[in-house]
């Protein structure tokens, strides 16, 4: 009876060490001290903060912490130089237009890459900018929910903040996909006038021209199911439609003004011919 009250013992004290360093490093030291209190109430249930036996769950804790106000991302003095880095495995192409996706709809749209890194295995992508509010963890995992995306830690050095990205089966759920049975053109109006659809296996061409009329300098870049370029297809000079058979293994294409991609921002037409 002994050893086994010894062995649950030692195993909380394994889940408070743990999470309590995952506490201390996303609150204010000041904070911490003055709310310790509350903090031990909240974290009380350590196990329920724990994805499994070694590793915190930095989500969990963060809602907590947001929820009872002891998340600091809002800077009342004045504004700051934030980083935010993103860390995954693999897949590149897709965790980064999942991540600014996600950003750009939190209303992160003035970001600044400022650093990039990747190898065979890993990637690691820095983005800065000068703010009176950090992003908001919390939300960001929600959003990245939708592409089946998991923070699976976060972490903060001051003004830095540190994502771990995990995903087996990611997926770009908000695209819109074409279809040859539409009997209208797909309208899009993104502000940024760079557009994104998906494309059906039996899609042979695509055309596309812009809402308002006029003419624009089209480029198009297919993508295949894991992103990788399959054909970028840059128009010389000015057209008023867009028209191109539609590369084999072809899953995406990105479509904007080669020029000047705000001139499309009042929208664009899509639609699928038999070639």
């Amino acid at each position: 009876m002994r050893k086994i009250t010894f062995f649950l013992g030692a195993v909380f004290l394994l889940f408070a060490d743990v999470v309590d360093d995952k506490v201390r490093s996303l609150v204010d030291p000041q904070s911490y001290v003055i709310h310790q209190k509350l903090i031990g109430i909240i974290f009380k249930n350590r196990a329920a903060f724990m994805i499994n036996s070694e590793q915190a769950d930095s989500v969990k804790i963060i809602a907590a912490l947001k929820d009872n106000g002891l998340l600091d991302i809002f800077y009342k003095n004045a504004p700051r130089n934030i980083y935010a880095t993103f860390r995954a495995s693999d897949k590149m192409l897709f965790f980064l237009k999942a991540v600014s996706d996600s950003l750009s709809d939190l209303g992160y749209n003035f970001t600044l890459v400022r650093n990039m890194r990747f190898d065979k295995t890993s990637f690691e992508w820095t983005l800065s900018y000068k703010s009176d509010r950090a992003i908001d963890p919390a939300l960001l995992a929600k959003r990245l929910e939708n592409y089946r995306i998991r923070i699976s830690d976060v972490s903060k050095e001051g003004d830095a903040w540190f994502y771990a990205l995990q995903s087996s089966n990611i997926v770009l759920s908000d695209t819109p996909e074409l279809s040859q049975t539409q009997e209208e053109p797909l309208f899009l109006q993104t502000p940024t006038g760079e557009y994104w659809v998906r494309l059906p296996k039996y899609a042979s061409s695509v055309s596309a021209r812009k809402k308002s009329g006029g003419n624009w300098h089209a480029k198009a870049v297919y993508y295949g199911a894991d992103l990788k370029v399959l054909l970028a297809d840059t128009r010389p000079g000015v057209l008023k439609l867009y028209k191109a058979k539609v590369p084999e293994g072809a899953e995406y294409m990105k479509i904007t003004d080669n020029s000047v991609p705000s001139n499309l921002r009042s929208g664009i037409e899509l639609w699928l011919e038999d070639q």
